[in-house]
């Protein structure tokens, strides 16, 4: 097995053995039918060849699924599984051009996964040449196999499932990249198996990477190796350090959306309309304990719901409410900051994202503890509280005094945020400018460059 290769599966290992991952794949479990039933199915096998052929099916309909861009010409080619990332993805796109870039496709079932990857002026069939690329992906079938069985063995399902998705996206992307060959690959996710697989798949062929961040790093995010990476802030730059050296140049980009001075006095307006933003994964008797509390002890007049983008079961509120007057739930569609304008303040777990981009708008956000299905090792994952940057609520809202919140919004809250959030109160042209000169230089036409395994 190649050096890169290795290093994908040792990343993927790390973040999918982490509380924080193991819990959000338990609420995936109940909350899907379809998963419960293919792990009791695993679970029956007991660790054998044929469960470890299993989880390689797994691997095998990823690989089925990528299928190469459609546009031959794109100097960068962009990838990103989840919403969050193809938000900014697409705020990179926006600044770079979107006639110089393209995605890598995914398809449900594969149904273009061998179209596309010959070039544009090769007389041979797409289809040949693309069996000729899946042949050799094939090659190490058998030691793909041996590599699943063992992590599967040590680790359980959803770390080799996770492994054989990585292990398809770095033969597939290999594939796919070594016809296209763009001047930079593009991600926002360190610790995904599709990007990595795919980033580490550039980085063999000597394929520029660039990394933007959607999130700023958690317990098991692992050093940063870019050729690239666009952060946030200087917070986000020591938050990485400390994981170990950082590769790459760094870009602070900063938060998207618009910057807006701090407004404290949001807070004594009188029957408020109140955010709550949930997590990926909710504690319902907390949320509705929250919802309990804005109506108890701060009057709000309207209560607005923010479901997260990839919530990994279905809302239902009517099941967890006895009353559900006043209570809005924010159509799916709608942008965080079409959401956020809404509320005078917002409610949001102690372990999520959302408080800074809210933050950057000048409206205040509370973090509550257990809002969502966090083991407590994984407290304040990011450490927006420790940092004093996100006020978090003793145990409930109910606890949280006024005069405090004032005092917290009030002593030197740029400063603060301005290490979070590097375009803070920034022209957003000025940091678009300076993005796309830093993806230029790097897609510029290169000489030699040999690739490398």
């Amino acid at each position: 097995m190649n050096l890169s290769l290795l290093r994908v599966l040792r990343t993927v290992i790390r973040a999918d053995s982490d509380p924080a991952r193991q819990a959000l794949f338990g609420n995936l479990m109940r909350s899907r039918r379809s998963v419960r039933f293919v792990y009791r199915l695993h679970e029956r096998l007991s660790g054998g060849w044929t469960a470890a052929f299993l989880v390689s099916c797994y691997g095998l309909a990823a690989f089925l699924a990528v299928a190469a861009p459609r546009n031959r010409r794109a100097r960068v080619v962009a990838l990103a599984v989840h919403e969050n990332a193809r938000y900014q993805v697409s705020r990179i796109i926006a600044w770079i051009g979107a006639s110089d870039c393209d995605w890598v496709r995914i398809r449900k079932w594969g149904r273009e996964s061998f179209l596309s990857v010959a070039p544009k002026n090769d007389s041979r069939p797409h289809f040949l040449m693309s069996a000729a690329a899946a042949l050799r992906a094939h090659r190490g079938m058998a030691q793909g196999l041996r590599i699943t069985r063992a992590i599967d063995r040590r680790h359980g399902f959803l770390v080799a499932c996770r492994t054989a998705a990585a292990m398809a996206w770095y033969a597939r992307a290999r594939a796919v990249l070594g016809v296209h060959r763009p001047g930079a690959v593009l991600v926002s996710s360190d610790s995904n198996p599709e990007e990595i697989g795919f980033v580490a798949a550039a980085r063999a062929l000597a394929i520029p990477q660039v990394f933007v961040s959607h999130a700023y790093p958690t317990p098991y995010a692992p050093p940063l190796d870019f050729t690239l990476s666009i952060l946030e802030g200087a917070a986000a730059v020591e938050a990485h350090r400390r994981k170990g050296p950082i590769r790459g140049d760094v870009l602070l980009a900063g938060i998207d959306g618009e910057s807006a001075p701090m407004d404290v006095s949001r807070f004594a307006r009188p029957t408020p309309v109140v955010g709550v933003f949930t997590p990926k994964a909710i504690a319902w008797p907390t949320l509705a304990g929250v919802i309990d509390d804005c109506r108890r002890q701060f009057g709000a007049g309207r209560i607005v719901i923010r479901w997260h983008p990839s919530m990994l079961e279905r809302p239902r509120l009517a099941g967890v409410l006895d009353d559900v007057a006043g209570v809005v739930e924010s159509p799916r569609d709608a942008s965080l900051v079409e959401t956020a304008r809404q509320c005078d303040w917002v409610v949001a777990d102690e372990n999520s994202n959302v408080h800074l981009p809210v933050l950057k708008l000048g409206i205040p956000t509370i973090a509550v503890r257990r809002l969502g299905l966090y083991p407590d090792s994984r407290s304040d994952l990011y450490g927006f509280i420790a940092a004093g940057v996100v006020f978090a609520a003793n145990a409930r809202l109910s606890d949280v005094e006024p005069a405090a919140l004032t005092a917290f919004f009030s002593e030197c809250w740029e400063a603060r945020f301005r290490e979070y959030d590097a375009s803070y109160l920034r022209p957003a042209e000025v940091i678009g400018g300076e993005v796309r000169g830093a993806i230029a230089r790097l897609v510029e036409p290169r000489v030699g460059g040999a690739c490398h395994t």
